[in-house]
């Protein structure tokens, strides 16, 4: 198997097969581009964990068409491995590095979003006699317990019921609760305020402000939030911190005329990274490198916007657990289940001791099998690459990093007090 596997894939071949379509992943019409020119071969030696990565794929009866890799050293950007890196895959939830970084870009990382609560009429006896007015900043980070906290001012403000209905201007969203009709409905019945009629949903262009302000809930910084999306993969953060971006159109356009990626290499249907969306390996590895610069641009460390595996909270923290390993990768994953007959995505930075921090982008199509056995192989290949780059190189907690991820809002009160 070893033998067939270094006649195909040998140095010289790989420039044969990255023409090779990925006929069950690309969109009829689309094509990977043949861009391998570009990459510096001249240093390039096929890492041993590579050969035996695809040896372990085929053994396991897959295609290694179906399975993308790119690894390029961040000092020094020479391929360190190279697996159909200029193929299109399903990059899943990888997506939402792309989202983040936009938002990041456009709107800063101290960026606050502002809910604003006002109620219009009289209050009397604790009901308030016409409608509480819930304007959304378009929070994606708004919880139940913001919800209680509200409830709490509210009632601070004298009302215990509302004889008319909860009206949500914009786009709402509660609990990682996608719909703005459910997360109204969540929001009320956390409240603890009575409501006599069923909640009713405007446009913002439809609305004048009117009634009295009652509070406002300012949320944590934009970095915290993108922080925790990514860490926990929130489907819902991810799409209405979008919204702020001009949707998926605004995160493709934002890869396309910010980052640099061609035009025919980048397809966004979702900002959070469900359904069909389309990302090269080497492409992605280029926007992680823009990412680093962003980051170094504004002494932020790479665990500020991703989760360290084997340490924080989320979908890495199972992953990368030995001792000489948790701590040596800050990555994205991508799982879907269905679409393209299944995703195992990984992206990020490893952390070497012989060749520094690579950036990294591992894209495994499951052929419509469990994706499971996906991650194992993926973590197995990348710990024999570590190794094989002269260990890991386990991260210190950076300088003043909070562990927990967790998000702190603020309510301001009408009176000008602050509520936790």
């Amino acid at each position: 198997m070893r033998s067939l596997f270094l006649i195909k894939f040998g140095i010289f071949s790989l420039l044969l097969f990255h023409l090779a379509g990925c006929s069950t992943i690309a969109d009829e019409g689309r094509r990977a581009r043949k861009d391998t020119a570009e990459i510096d071969m001249s240093r390039y030696q096929q890492p041993r964990a590579l050969d035996e990565y695809v040896d372990r794929l085929i053994a396991d009866g897959r295609d290694w068409q179906q399975h993308g890799v790119y690894i390029e050293s961040l000092q020094d950007p020479r391929p360190i491995a190279l697996l159909n890196e200029s193929q299109e895959f399903n990059p899943a939830s990888v997506i939402k590095l792309a989202t983040s970084l936009a938002a990041l870009h456009k709107l800063g990382s101290e960026f606050r979003f502002r809910t604003e609560f006002r109620a219009e009429g009289d209050v009397r006896s604790g009901k308030l006699d016409g409608d509480l007015i819930l304007v959304s900043g378009g929070d994606p980070a708004f919880s139940i317990s913001d919800a209680r906290r509200v409830g709490q001012a509210i009632r601070q403000f004298g009302v215990r019921q509302v004889s008319g209905q909860l009206i949500v201007v914009g786009h709402f969203t509660c609990n990682e609760n996608s719909t703005t009709d459910v997360s109204a409905r969540v929001f009320a019945k956390h409240t603890g305020i009575t409501f006599k009629r069923p909640p009713r949903f405007i446009q913002p262009n439809e609305y004048h402000p009117r009634g009295t302000q009652i509070a406002t809930v300012e949320s944590d910084s934009l970095l915290k939030i993108v922080q925790y999306l990514n860490s926990f993969s929130v489907n819902s953060m991810a799409e209405t911190l979008a919204i702020h971006i001009g949707g998926p159109s605004g995160v493709e356009r934002f890869l396309i005329e910010e980052i640099g990626m061609p035009r025919q290499s980048v397809f966004v249907s979702h900002a959070s990274g469900l359904d069909v969306n389309r990302l090269t390996p080497r492409e992605t590895v280029r926007l992680l490198r823009e990412m680093m610069k962003w980051l170094d641009r504004h002494n932020l460390h790479p665990s500020t916007i991703m989760p360290i595996a084997g340490r924080d909270p989320g979908t890495l923290r199972e992953r990368f657990t030995e001792e000489n390993f948790a701590g040596s990768i800050i990555a994205k994953t991508g799982t879907l289940h269905s679409t393209d007959s299944g995703v195992a995505a990984l992206a990020g930075i490893i952390y070497t001791r012989g060749y520094g921090p690579l950036l990294f982008a591992v894209y495994d199509m499951a052929e419509g099998r469990r994706v499971d056995q996906l991650r194992r192989l993926q973590d197995q290949f990348l710990k024999e690459l570590i190794d094989e780059c002269g260990g890991p190189n386990p991260l210190s907690s950076p300088p003043g990093r909070q562990l927990g991820l967790q998000i702190e809002s603020l309510i301001r009160l009408s009176t000008g007090d602050f509520s936790g």
